[in-house]
C-alpha cells in the first residue's frame, strides 16, 4: 500500500514502528505533501482566483502527489541497504536523490506558497503562510539526510557527481529561504 493511500495515523504508526522504513525521508516527503495541500486549501477557498492562482492550485496538486511518491521512493531506497554492509554506489546515489528531489519539490511548494498567500483569501493567508513553513522544514528535513549520505558515501560516488548534488541542494534552501522571506516582508 503507497503512502497516499494510508490514514495518516497508520503512517505516523508505521514510522513510530521497529521497521527500517518509513523514517526521515518519507517523513521529510509527507511534511513537504501536507503543505501543499494546506496551500491547495486557500486556493480552493479564494472565489474568482486569479490566472495565478488556478494555476498555483493546478502545481500544488502535481507537487503533493509527486511527494508523496517520493515517500514512498525513499521507503523503498532505505528498505534496499537494510542490514547491507556496504552499500554499492548505485544504492547510495538512490539514498541521496530521493531527499535531494524530496527539498527541491519543498522548495516549489514554498515558492508556491509565496503566490497563493498574495492572491488567495486574506482570511486564509496564514495557512498559506504555515504551508510555506512546513515546505522549508522538508527543504531542511530533506537537505539533513542529502548531507548525511553524502558524508557516508565520501569515496564511494563520484566527486563530481557530490558536487553537483551539493550545489542542487545550496539553490533549493537559498530559494526556499527567499520565497519565506518574501512571505515575511509582505
Amino acid at each position: 500500500m503507497t503512502v497516499a493511500e494510508r490514514a495518516i495515523g497508520a503512517f505516523l504508526d508505521d514510522v513510530a514502528s521497529p521497521a527500517v522504513a518509513p523514517s526521515a525521508g518519507a517523513t521529510a516527503a509527507v511534511t513537504g505533501a501536507m503543505a501543499a495541500a494546506l496551500c491547495e486549501m486557500v486556493c480552493v477557498h479564494t472565489a474568482d482566483a486569479s490566472p495565478a492562482l488556478v494555476a498555483a492550485r493546478e502545481d500544488l496538486a502535481a507537487r503533493r502527489a509527486r511527494l508523496l511518491s517520493l515517500a514512498d521512493a525513499d521507503a523503498a531506497a532505505v528498505d534496499a541497504v537494510a542490514g547491507v554492509a556496504t552499500p554499492d554506489e548505485a544504492a547510495l546515489v538512490r539514498l541521496t536523490m530521493v531527499p535531494l528531489r524530496v527539498a527541491e519539490s519543498s522548495r516549489d511548494v514554498a515558492e508556491d506558497a509565496v503566490v497563493v498567500a498574495e492572491e488567495g483569501t486574506t482570511s486564509a493567508r496564514t495557512d498559506a503562510v504555515v504551508g510555506a513553513s512546513l515546505a522549508r522544514a522538508a527543504v531542511a528535513a530533506g537537505a539533513s539526510m542529502v548531507r548525511a549520505n553524502l558524508d557516508a558515501a565520501d569515496g564511494a560516488v563520484d566527486e563530481a557527481w557530490a558536487r553537483a548534488v551539493r550545489k542542487r541542494l545550496a539553490a533549493a534552501e537559498r530559494e526556499a529561504d527567499a520565497a519565506l522571506g518574501r512571505l515575511d516582508g509582505a
